[in-house]
């Protein structure tokens, strides 16, 4: 007998013994207790292939993954270390921003009544200018218990670099720890130098790998997703930045987000910085372009050619009278799209349902035409369409088995008849009905209050730091 047919017998013998030993043991003894188990909840799921809302159950095992989700009641065998009747209340993935400046909190209402340009100088030019490493850390962490009270579970959070390229290390690895203190699941920007003869490729590799390998330190004890480049190519940047910025991204396996046709003013000598973005290798589907409202034809074309993606940013298009994106245009070009709330210095209030009504509205009044994007639609994008421009769709954005379980529970008592449970979501739901607010089955959050931080605490050290700058 050659070695291979032994081989080959042994692997049969113990498959059947296997099977046998598993069909021997009762099914409730080799069962793990879930984490939790809510029942008797609706559940719009968002998964692709479940449109319709339904009453059902989701079990989150050890791992902080859904394991189960589904219609009726779960299983009566179904052993769970925390068993909750949801009451019949609202359940849906939590929201994600695919464009957030989380430190901005500290500098809400900053600048009211100016546009992009004007409130860059109030921001950048003058009041951030003050802030040490250890006040972006603060910042930070407001920024993120804001958005988890808000609803938003995972973010992209673009990270100040600090007044000087030699401050840089210490600002992202604040801001890095206010991310990961807060208990958000988070995607952290580190953003590069603007090249020169003092920072070149070289210089801006060695500063990625060495903040990557610190990362991977971190990792396991925060909530990252990953890390993107905040792209510096359209501000202030060069045809020389686009090329360091597509190196890095080529070198490191890493994507990038790059502001890019926000104001109106400079449109049109931004629009002939596209050719950076195409004769660099930067215009690949790992590049994400925030705001990108002032486009053409040829952008759109080859945008969606290349299959990148851009974050629509409702509420500070709006208060930076920014314009309005173009978004069913843009899906048509084959864009993908997810939302942001940006940050709090620009859109004031990181509140999702807020986002989502003055996208929608926009759209509407832009076509005239109540019928050219739904409630459905728009509840997408802030959810799967962002976890899928941030490359993260297989983790979050819908409550799949597999995925982690960060949900919201909204409390629908308030709401009175519902016609369309998406257009009550949509058009009538606020911050206030938000009851809970779960990451990875963890409850971070009720009525408002996150639970694993003093958030009156955090926002009078906030408060402090800023007044201190103001003298």
């Amino acid at each position: 007998m050659t070695n291979e047919n032994v081989l080959r017998r042994f692997a049969v013998f113990f498959a059947s013994f296997a099977l046998l030993f598993a069909c021997c043991v009762p099914s409730g003894a080799a069962q793990t207790p879930a984490k939790l188990v809510v029942t008797n909840a609706y559940i719009f799921s968002m998964a692709p292939d479940q449109r319709a809302p339904f009453r059902g159950y989701l079990v989150v095992g050890d791992d902080g993954r859904l394991s189960a989700v589904g219609a009726g009641e779960p299983p009566t065998s179904l052993k769970a270390a925390t068993m909750w009747n949801a009451d019949g209340r609202w359940v849906m993935p939590g929201f994600i921003s695919a464009h957030s400046h989380l430190w901005q909190s500290a500098y809400r209402g900053l600048a009211s009544d100016q546009t992009l340009l004007g409130w860059i100088d109030a921001l950048y030019g003058h009041a951030v200018k003050q802030a040490s490493a250890e006040d972006l850390y603060w910042f930070t962490l407001e920024g993120g218990l804001d958005h988890l009270r808000h609803g938003i579970t995972a973010t992209y959070s673009f990270n100040y670099g600090g007044h000087s390229r030699d401050q840089s290390e210490a600002f992202n690895e604040n801001t890095f720890r206010g991310e990961a203190d807060s208990g958000v699941r988070f995607v952290h920007g580190w953003e590069p130098g603007k090249y020169g003869p003092a920072y070149t490729d070289e210089v801006a590799d060695r500063e990625l790998g060495t903040f990557l390998a610190w990362t991977e330190k971190q990792a396991p004890k925060t909530k990252l997703l990953s890390v993107m480049i905040n792209g510096m190519t359209s501000f202030d940047g060069t045809p020389q930045q686009a090329v360091l910025e597509a190196a890095l991204m080529k070198h490191y396996h890493v994507s990038n987000q790059s502001h890019y046709l926000e104001q109106p003013e400079t449109q049109v000598a931004d629009r002939e910085q596209f050719k950076w973005f195409t004769d660099s290798g930067l215009l690949t589907d790992k590049l994400m372009f925030g705001h990108f409202i002032h486009t053409d034809a040829a952008i759109l074309a080859a945008t969606g050619q290349a299959h990148a993606s851009m974050s629509w940013n409702p509420l500070s298009n709006g208060r930076l009278a920014s314009g309005v994106a173009d978004i069913p245009q843009y899906l048509k070009a084959g864009i993908r799209v997810g939302m942001g709330v940006d940050g709090e210095a620009s859109a004031d209030l990181a509140d999702p349902f807020e986002n989502l009504r003055t996208g929608l509205y926009a759209i509407r009044a832009k076509y005239e035409n109540a019928g050219v994007m739904s409630p459905y639609d728009v509840l997408r994008l802030h959810t799967m369409g962002s976890a899928d421009v941030l490359g993260v769709a297989d983790k979050v954005g819908s409550l799949e088995v597999g995925k982690m379980a960060d949900f919201l529970v909204i409390d629908p008592q308030h709401f009175g008849h519902v016609f369309d449970p998406y257009a009550t979501l949509v058009f009538v739901t606020s911050q206030p009905d938000l009851e809970r607010v779960y990451v990875g089955g963890e409850l971070m959050v009720e009525r408002g209050t996150p639970l694993k931080q003093d958030m009156k605490k955090v926002q009078r050290e906030v408060d402090g730091r800023i007044a201190l700058h103001a003298h």
